[in-house]
């Protein structure tokens, strides 16, 4: 019974050590450093992160927006008609034929890419 519980236990933290050895990019971030992460498809768990960053850099400047403002990111209401992946994947290229931008925040690069990708009609 005690062998059970010690492999139930160990097997439950196994998810938490693979995380652990995944290095994740400062709250500072460049474009370069956080392209250089995001640039695999097949690492799941630094895409989760850039998708999860990326949607927390444009929550971040929808809910701190000036509402006088003109609004200069449109992402449709109904969906944006791309995945994730795929967006991440055109921010990556947007970046590479954009590189003086690779030393600023990238969270300063994403709010510079959203709005080309899902510019306001009108």
């Amino acid at each position: 019974m005690i062998q059970k519980y010690i492999a139930m236990t160990a097997l439950a933290f196994l998810p938490a050590m693979h995380a652990g050895a995944q290095t994740l990019p400062l709250a500072d971030v460049s474009t370069e450093k956080f392209v250089a992460l995001c640039q695999d498809p097949a690492d799941e768990l630094a895409q989760t992160f850039c998708f999860g960053y990326g949607e927390g850099v444009y929550q971040g400047h929808v809910v701190t927006r000036d509402p006088k403002t003109p609004q200069t990111i449109c992402i449709p209401k109904e969906g944006i008609g791309v995945t994730r992946s795929e967006v991440l994947a055109e921010f990556i290229r947007w970046t590479r034929a954009n590189p003086q931008y690779d030393k600023d925040y990238a969270a300063s690069t994403v709010l510079k890419f959203l709005p080309v990708r899902f510019p306001c009609k009108g």
